[in-house]
Order: structure tokens, then C-alpha cells, then sequence
């Protein structure tokens, strides 16, 4: 979500002035990963050299200057470029279908013959839609794929808050095409249907390197060796697809099983606040603890467990009772349809601060005998034992996150406006009440707080590469809750598929969080807040999930630990 107050103090600055003309461009990028030494071919790529004719643009393009508009207006230095409100197309080519670009933003660039891939990015922040198309194109905008270059790709405008990295790899056959060629980087503002009187895109720190600039592990800093205090509570999977609760230190050493769950299927550990106990998700069949003698009346289930850090006092706290449909096989007769069965599961167990309740995610879908499931709601309830009895806390809502005052963050979504009347992104509910409200849009989810009850952490689903690629690259953005219009991106996540299942260090420094791997297996990373830093944990892809354990002093001694 985007403030008016934005809005309102960039268009001012067109108003009234405060952006100059784009006659050149700039400096570096600095905050952008990985950090490398290879040369930029881009000049003047943070605009911040105003004399410098290296830019070329058409369409209105301007500069804003943060000494001017404000120092969230650029990603990093004094200058970047204004696209979006004011376009007009004034001295843009007119294309072969006799439609003139509304903007765009060029320079020329040289890509060597034996470049090994060619990585292309740059830092942008946006709102209010419009189409934007990003290309390595042999004329000021013409782009043939029989005259060499490539079109990178399209994204719109409409965007969340902050900025973001936009980073693409050039390998295989469009590296082939680029290679050896004298080509120019434009992005593009088309408006053929026109531009949003508001809309917005800020461009800083544009980046063509001719290597592959993925995100790289760094060493693991000095603060995570591990102590033997094994502040990790990680589930991982084996060979034979079993799902087991281990402990281990923050450099992925010292593992310790300590359970196994009731049948080899635990998910989601939880630290309570006070360090001393870990609750589980355990995934199991309902009935339990006695089966159904006929299999096929054995239905998919979930229990909550709670353990103590050592891995003794094993106890379930809660069981779902999922709901057995017609027999199986079904044999439909006369005007016969099956009836489903009713399939009640848990996940995303936490705690609340008084180490003694836990909110949870009850997800409900129907199933077939024939395997097929359907429809799917999933509601967020509290659970205080040893009471069984649950209250709900939020309802078309998954993944709760809680801080030290009670707060809930969780992932809202949408299946019928008219039973929820919620639109899809992260919301926040006021602890002891019932009132909420949306505070991260939907491209933003999994969110997690931290120790100090003000920040949070996402993950974003970004536009980067762009529409014309299938995949997407996910970043971990920081979010101040009193400063909800600047996020900041810390991991742009293009070195694996898919993260998630963010957890913080005790002191806010850091973050662990799942990596899946482009193998579809899955490891343990670490993220350094301050500085983007990340590295793994562990390095065999059997994590899975972890948790780190909250404001406990640690000490470098091994405690026995008791497995069941």
C-alpha cells in the first residue's frame, strides 16, 4: 500500500519544479547483491553525474533530486529518475505500427563476445498502473530479435511499497543473441491506452554486468559459530520421506534428534517465548489413537504437541477430527452422488505471549475415494489447554504471527467478498479485540515479528524477472509497522525457487529461513538484517523449517536431550 502523502509530494515536485530533465545518469550500485567487481557497462548508473550525456530519453523523463522531494524518492545517492505522471511523448520515435512509446529511458552499452551470461538490474519504486517493458534493443527503442537483443520483459507500475530489485540472468539462447553486440538498454513507457494521471515509476542504480549476478553465499558470520546451545529447532526429512524434529546450532552443527511424532510427520516448531517448550504440528490419521479396523475409514488428520526443549514431556494438546463421507470405493446407485469427506488439518502453530496458549491455522477441504480433493478454508483459532474447546481469532486466514504485546499478523485472503468482505495481503489484529485492518498488500505474505514488537519481516512475490517469464523471484522485505510506505528489501531470493518460514534471532539481527533449492530440495539459510548477508545453515536439503529460540541466554554446554 501506497500513502497519499507520497503521492501527493511527488507530483508536487513536477508541479512545482524540483525534477530536472534527464540529460545524463549514474553512480553505482551500492546496496544492490551480490556485491561484485566486475564492471558496470552502464555509466553514470545512479544519475548522479549531472553533466554527464550518457542517458538519452524522450516522453518527459525527469530527474528528482532527494534534497528536493525527499530522501525516499532514491535508492541510494541524491538523483534518480522520474518516470510515469507527465508523459507525454514528446520526441519518441513513432514504431513500425505507428504508435509512439510515451517515455523512454536509454543508454548504449557494449556486451562482450565472451561474456559467460549477462545480468541486467536496477532499484525501482512504483505505484498507479502502467505497463512498462524493459529491453537490450539495437536502435533507441526498435527491437528485432533477427537484428540481435532481447526484450527482458514487462511489469506494471502497480507495485507495493518500497523499492525493489528488478534483476534478470541472460543465459543460453538470449545470451547468444546479445553477445558481441553494441545494443541499448531502454525501459519503456508505451501508454497506448495512455498513463495514470498519478502513476509512478522511480528508477536508481541500473546495472549490466556480463557474468551471472545471482544472489551468493557469504561466509558465516563470526556470531552464528555454533556454542552448543542448539537455538534451532528444525524439522527434516529422510530418505524414506519421514518428517523428525531436531535441535541444532546456527551453523547447521551439533543436530540432535529429539521426535519423531506419532507417525513420522511433524511440521511447523514453534519456541515459546520463555525458550522452554516447542509446539508441533503433528500430522496423523483421525481416529487416534485407535484406528478405524477398515483403512479406508482412517482419514488424513492433525494433532498440536507440545515438548519440552529437551525433548521430554511429549504431550498432545489438540486433535482435529476430520469426518468420514460415503464408503470407498464408491459405487454410485439410482440418483446416488458421493459424499465427500470432510478433512480438518493444522499448520502454522504459534504461541502467545503468556507461554501458554497457541494460535493455529484449521484448514478444511473435502476429498474423494478417488483421491480428488476440493474447495479449501482455513481459519486461525486459539487454543488454551487444557481446554479443547478453540475460540477463533481471525476467520479466511492462514500463517499467524505473533509479538510480545499480543498483536497477530497473519495471511488474509478472499474466496467470496461477500462472506469475508477482506481483500488478499497481510493483516493485523489488535491483541484482546476484534478489530482489523490490511497492512501489506497481497503480493506480501508469511509475515513474522520481531523481538522488538515493531518490525516484521515478508515475503514478497516480485515482478522481477517480469510477466513474460513463468517463474517469479520471492524477497524478504522488512516493514517498520509505524512506517508501513518504505519497506525495506534485504534478500532479493534468485539464488533458489521458493523461501519462506521466516524466524529472527533473539536480538533482531538476524533471520533463518527455508530455501528450496532449484534441485526441489530444501535447506536452512541465514540472513544478516543490516547488511543482506545470506549463507546456508545446512547444505544436505533435508531442512525443511525452522525455529530459533527466543531470549534465552546462551551457554556453551551440551545438554542431554531424551528422543521419542
Amino acid at each position: 500500500m501506497v500513502g497519499k502523502t507520497i503521492r501527493q509530494i511527488i507530483l508536487a515536485a513536477c508541479v512545482y519544479g524540483l525534477l530536472g530533465h534527464v540529460t545524463s545518469a549514474a553512480a553505482t550500485t551500492s546496496q544492490a547483491r551480490p556485491q561484485t567487481s566486475l564492471q558496470n557497462l552502464v555509466q553514470n548508473a545512479g544519475f548522479e553525474q549531472l553533466n554527464d550525456n550518457s542517458w538519452e530519453s524522450c516522453g518527459n523523463v525527469r530527474l528528482v533530486d532527494a534534497q528536493s522531494a525527499g530522501a525516499e524518492f532514491v535508492h541510494t545517492g541524491r538523483y534518480a529518475t522520474f518516470m510515469g505522471a507527465g508523459a507525454d511523448g514528446d520526441g519518441c520515435p513513432t514504431l513500425p505500427d505507428n504508435t509512439t512509446p510515451k517515455q523512454i529511458l536509454t543508454q548504449q552499452i557494449n556486451i562482450p563476445a565472451n561474456a559467460p551470461a549477462v545480468t541486467v538490474s536496477f532499484w525501482f519504486r512504483a505505484f498507479a498502473g502502467t505497463a512498462v517493458d524493459v529491453f537490450l534493443a539495437r536502435g533507441f527503442y526498435l527491437f528485432d530479435p533477427d537484428l540481435g537483443g532481447v526484450k527482458l520483459g514487462t511489469f506494471s507500475t502497480d507495485q507495493p511499497p518500497g523499492w525493489q530489485l528488478y534483476r534478470t540472468v541472460l543465459q543460453g539462447e538470449r545470451l547468444e543473441r546479445v553477445r558481441g553486440q553494441t545494443l541499448r538498454i531502454s525501459i519503456v513507457i508505451q501508454g497506448n491506452t495512455g498513463v495514470e494521471p498519478d502513476a509512478v515509476l522511480l528508477i536508481d542504480d541500473v546495472q549490466v554486468i556480463a557474468a551471472d549476478g545471482r544472489t551468493t553465499a557469504s561466509p558465516l558470520p563470526a556470531a552464528l559459530r555454533g556454542d552448543g546451545s542448539r537455538p534451532l529447532a528444525v524439522t527434516r526429512i529422510d530418505n524414506n520421506q519421514r518428517r523428525w524434529l531436531y535441535r541444532m546450532d546456527t551453523d547447521g552443527g551439533n543436530v540432535q534428534l529429539i521426535y519423531r511424532g506419532l507417525l513420522d510427520d511433524v511440521r511447523s516448531p514453534a519456541w515459546s517465548p520463555n525458550g522452554q517448550r516447542i509446539a508441533v504440528v503433528d500430522n496423523n490419521l483421525w481416529p487416534w489413537p485407535t484406528p478405524d479396523p477398515d483403512p479406508q475409514n482412517n482419514l488424513r488428520a492433525s494433532a498440536l504437541t507440545v515438548l519440552n526443549a529437551d525433548g521430554s514431556a511429549v504431550q498432545q494438546i489438540y486433535q482435529t477430527q476430520s469426518t468420514k463421507g460415503s464408503p470407498c470405493p464408491f459405487i454410485p446407485g439410482p440418483g446416488e452422488t458421493e459424499r465427500p469427506s470432510l478433512i480438518l488439518r493444522a499448520s502454522d502453530v504459534q504461541w502467545m505471549p503468556d507461554n501458554a496458549r497457541v494460535a493455529f491455522t484449521l484448514v478444511a477441504f473435502t476429498q474423494f475415494c478417488d483421491g480428488r480433493t476440493s474447495g479449501g478454508l482455513a481459519d486461525i483459532l486459539l487454543l488454551a489447554p487444557p481446554s479443547l474447546t478453540t475460540t477463533p481469532v481471525a476467520q479466511f486466514a492462514t500463517r499467524p504471527s505473533i509479538n510480545r504485546d499480543g498483536r497477530v499478523l497473519f495471511d488474509g485472503f478472499d474466496l467470496s467478498l461477500s462472506r469475508s468482505n477482506r481483500a488478499d495481503g497481510v493483516w493485523e489484529r489488535d491483541p484482546g479485540g476484534s478489530e482489523m485492518r490490511l497492512i501489506a498488500s497481497n503480493a506480501d505474505r508469511a509475515p513474522a515479528w520481531a523481538p522488538d514488537g515493531r518490525r516484521f519481516a515478508v515475503v514478497r512475490v516480485t515482478t522481477s524477472p517480469s510477466s513474460d517469464v513463468s517463474d517469479r523471484t520471492f524477497a524478504i522485505m522488512i516493514y517498520d509497522r509505524y512506517n508501513l510506505d518504505n519497506p525495506r528489501m534485504v534478500l532479493f531470493a534468485d539464488h533458489g525457487r521458493t523461501i519462506g518460514n521466516l524466524s529472527w534471532s533473539p536480538n533482531g539481527a538476524y533471520l533463518v529461513y527455508s530455501l528450496e533449492r532449484f534441485d526441489d530440495r530444501t535447506d536452512i539459510w541465514w540472513l544478516d538484517i543490516g547488511t543482506g548477508a545470506t549463507g546456508p545453515v545446512t547444505t544436505d536439503g533435508n531442512a525443511l523449517e525452522a525455529s530459533w529460540r527466543p531470549g534465552v541466554q546462551q551457554q556453551r554446554v551440551y545438554v542431554p536431550l531424551a528422543v521419542r
